[in-house]
């Protein structure tokens, strides 16, 4: 097995990358490295075609750098100009993004936040190409340039500084990609509790002790639930100039935005890094098409069954976000999509997105109750059927959407395929009265369907895009391109009839707060109480 050691220094202008390979033995024209332009929205480090160096036994090495089409986007290649032999070496400068961030982008690009930096190894590292049988080690080195103190750390997905929970080091490229790095003054910009801690350059504006501590318990009690011990995950914080939170996953790690001049939605957060917890465990196997219903239906159900279960979060607070799940599915102007219909529209539209998440969330909610009324003992659960799952994939076995279903018809004495493709892939199912037990009831309510004349993105972007002429946006005097401040989605999901959406218009330099009144049609949505 061919192995590729990276050795990160922090200097003055950036990092200074070096990585050496050994084994390469590389035919001439053959690719060295290469790294994406862009990796979904977020730009990668520019590299100066005479700073990027690559020697071998022999001596340097000329390199032929291109642009070619790549799987997801255009690709900067370095190709050898002879052969190789022994092992490569190659160095460069990774620089840091100057340009201003951009809300709605994963933070994952290079970029200093003070003294320190923080990124994806995927937006400034240029990797050989992602083949089998290939082993790494990262490693920073300190730096003899600058003068850093014992406040100086470094930490990432893998682990911190020289590996405190079992060495940086794996046996996949694409794992040394993904993973999340930062460095700075982290002394006092970190709070740890138990296997759970979370990391910042900039101090955040809200209490992050008690945070980290909540996830902390919360994660624990997923442990147990899932029957499987913990393991370290971190929590990475950037600083952002924007309202709202822009995130991206990372092995055992997650990096989330927030404005360190606040304010800041604590609930927010948390909910989203339990989401992310549960993908810990919980997965079916097979295409993304196939199970993203259940691997992000699990993680929004098991995010609030578990901590309202075990008191961490309130009655209320649980009702209100079960209810608001609702709206965003059941009230979508997409609703009436099959997954397949909504799975084209990922890619420019985040609600369609959404659909597989809420339906696979209600989907288990009324199995639930299915197992519950249907067990002798009235005990049944769709945790006994999540339970069976984990075992037989840790035993080595493929569990897929069949599999599933064989699992769910042991319990239920029925064919649980015609319930899956209404409730999940069709979207023609509704969760029973009982779906989150007996303690609650459900009622259908008429509520509004949430249209107001522009397009979805400009929740995320801030920007008005696709003004409808006659729509409600436009008759309240919003024009194409205006930087609106508005709430977001989920807050606007949360109006009622005859509600309006309260947005503020900055146009020239002047400040025009309008109203949009929701008049469009309505959808009956199951809400709990």
């Amino acid at each position: 097995m061919a192995h590729l050691e990276v050795i990160l220094g922090l200097v003055a202008d950036g990092v200074h990358v070096r990585w050496s390979l050994e084994r390469a033995e590389l035919s001439a024209g053959a690719c060295l490295g290469q790294l994406a332009m862009s990796i979904a929205g977020a730009p990668t480090i520019e590299v100066d075609e005479s700073e990027l160096t690559a020697t071998d036994e022999i001596g340097s090495i000329p390199l032929a750098e291109s642009l070619v089409d790549g799987r997801d986007g255009d690709l900067r290649v370095w190709a050898v100009e002879r052969s190789t032999v022994g092992t490569v070496e190659v160095s460069y400068v990774a620089r840091p993004v100057g340009a201003p961030q951009r809300p709605a982008v994963p933070p994952i690009d290079l970029r200093r936040e003070g003294d320190g930096l923080s990124g994806a190894c995927a937006c400034f590292l240029v990797l050989p190409p992602a083949v089998e049988n290939i082993s790494f080690d990262l490693r920073w080195e300190p730096s003899a340039e600058l003068d850093t103190d014992e406040r100086w750390a470094s930490v990432c997905s893998l682990g911190e500084g020289a590996g405190r929970d079992g060495g940086l080091a794996g046996a996949d490229l694409e794992l040394l990609s993904d993973t999340y790095v930062m460095c700075g003054d982290l002394a006092a910009g970190h709070y740890r509790d138990g296997d759970m801690s979370t990391w910042w350059l900039t101090p955040p504006a809200f209490g992050v002790e008690a945070f980290t501590a909540h996830l902390g318990k919360t994660y624990r009690l997923m442990a147990e639930q899932f029957e499987a011990p913990a393991h370290p995950y971190r929590v990475f914080l950037r600083a952002s100039p924007h309202q709202g939170s822009a995130a991206s996953a990372h092995p055992a790690s997650f990096v989330m935005t927030v404005n360190p001049d606040g304010p800041v939605n604590e609930r927010m957060l948390y909910s989203t890094v339990a989401h992310e917890l549960v993908h810990e465990w919980l997965h079916l196997d097979g295409a993304a098409d196939e199970v993203t219903w259940f691997n992000e239906g699990a993680a929004d159900y098991y995010s609030l069954v578990i901590p309202f279960r075990e008191g961490l979060i309130d009655q209320p607070t649980f009702l209100s976000e079960v209810n608001l799940a609702a709206r965003i599915g059941y009230a979508s102007p997409l609703r009436e999509l099959t997954l397949d219909e909504a799975s084209r529209l990922y890619d420019e539209d985040f609600r369609a997105r959404r659909l597989a998440y809420v339906r696979g969330m209600f989907y288990l909610a009324d199995l639930d109750a299915r197992l519950r009324n249907a067990s002798p003992d009235g005990l049944g659960s769709v945790t006994e059927v999540v339970t069976r799952v984990l075992r037989s994939q840790r035993a080595g076995e493929h569990i897929g959407i069949e599999e599933w279903c064989a699992l769910v018809a042991d319990l239920v004495s029925a064919d649980e395929r015609p319930a899956l493709e209404s409730f999940v892939f069709g979207g023609d199912g509704r969760p029973g009265p009982e779906s989150f037990g007996p303690t609650f009831a459900m009622a259908e309510i008429a509520l509004p369907v949430l249209d107001v004349g522009f397009d979805a993105s400009t929740f995320v972007t801030r920007r008005a895009t696709g003004v409808v002429a006659g729509g409600a946006a436009g008759r309240a005097g919003v024009q194409e391109g205006d930087v609106l401040r508005l709430p977001g989605y989920s807050e606007a999901v949360g109006l009622n009839v005859g509600d309006s959406l309260k947005v503020e218009i900055s146009r020239d330099g002047e400040k025009i707060p309008v109203s949009i009144s929701l008049r469009g049609g309505t959808a009956p949505v199951p809400q709990w109480h």
